[in-house]
């Protein structure tokens, strides 16, 4: 459905917001840009849609080459995270302006428009407001229905839910994929929420720099970050650099501190330069209780509690201080014993 092929994208002189970018979205696809601030998200969903001009590269939407088409002829439709409704007109005729310019007649569009409205579960009084007498979450439904009334091929969404409440964004977020997967709408969003991005995409592409690093289903992004740039942005905290490998032991930064691998992982060790410890700790216990097996000793320094999990910061006896995940709680000073599993660890050779 969407091909990007080298394309680049600058800001005045020598200003480069995106570089040589390749990507292909499929048909009916769910596809999430991650990213942090500045990272030419945006950017690149403003040159798809035809609001900037590309420097170099090609844009292909339905396999029909629109790299250098006006807005209106690429079959795409945009949510900005402003939602961008038209103060003066009704939600109702907000979401019937494209239909408009279109040429349908009233009668028609309206009809369409109040389908639409229903699909975004908007009810009857509140269609017929204003923009400025709608809630964030109700503008953010109308500039949807909006952009999905004039069925385009490609629905892209600019940080949509960014000035929302958080509970109101997970409701919403819930709506969102019940729409594009009853609508079979290819979607390309722009996010810098990685629990979003996790949540919603069938794929998803982790951006810096203009570039993208990485692409890929959520979870195997999760599991295997191509990166230590990857791996930070997504919020792993456990990632060192390998100096040597005793045994199992394995000797990290400069500090001479070691990590105790298992013995499958301890050999993988030798041939990589960095070590990623998912925070899903495979066995954490107090002292008192026994370690159920050989493990590295440590202290609990702190903890941080979340709702769904609890966060442990471990301070090792012979190793660096790592986070990890636990699902019951540990006094702070409680010494434990922490095993590590081959699921647990991840290497790196960048």
């Amino acid at each position: 459905m969407l091909r990007l092929e080298n394309v680049s994208c600058h800001y005045g002189e020598g200003v480069v917001a995106v570089k040589d970018l390749n990507l292909t979205l499929e048909q009916g696809e769910f596809f999430c840009l991650l990213g942090p601030s500045g990272c030419g998200k945006s950017t690149l969903l403003s040159a798809i849609g035809g609001y900037m001009t590309v420097q170099s590269g090609s844009i292909s939407i339905g396999g029909k080459d629109v790299t250098m088409a006006m807005p209106d002829r690429r079959d795409t439709a945009i949510v900005f995270q402003s939602y961008a409704l038209f103060p003066h007109l009704t939600a109702r005729d907000n979401v019937a302006f494209g239909l408009r310019v279109r040429g349908i007649g009233k009668t028609e569009r309206l009809r369409q428009a109040d389908e639409m409205l229903d699909w975004v579960r908007l009810s009857k009084e509140e269609r017929t407001r204003r923009p400025r007498e709608l809630s964030g979450g109700q503008q953010q439904r109308v500039a949807l229905a909006r952009a999905l009334i004039v069925k385009p091929q490609l629905l892209m969404l600019d940080e949509p839910f960014a000035n929302l409440d958080r509970l109101l964004r997970e409701e919403l977020r819930d709506e969102l994929r019940t729409i594009q997967r009853e609508s079979g709408i290819t979607t390309l969003l722009v996010t810098h929420d990685r629990e979003e991005a996790f949540d919603l995409a069938d794929r998803l592409a982790v951006m810096d720099s203009g570039r993208l690093l990485q692409v890929g289903p959520p979870e195997e992004t999760w599991r295997a970050p191509a990166s230590t740039v990857v791996a930070r942005f997504l919020g792993y905290r456990n990632i060192f650099q390998i100096d040597s490998v005793v045994g199992r032991s394995v000797v990290v930064g400069d500090t001479r501190k070691t990590i105790l691998l298992p013995d499958t992982s301890a050999e993988l060790a030798k041939s990589s330069r960095h070590l990623i410890i998912r925070p899903e700790i495979a066995d954490i216990r107090p002292i008192s209780e026994g370690s159920g097996g050989s493990g590295m000793i440590g202290s609990v320094t702190g903890s941080r509690f979340s709702g769904a999990q609890r966060s442990l910061f471990i301070a090792l006896e012979d190793g660096p201080d790592i986070e990890v995940s636990s699902p019951k709680p540990f006094q702070k000073g409680t010494r434990v014993v922490l095993a590590l599993e081959d699921s647990s660890i991840h290497f790196l050779n960048e």
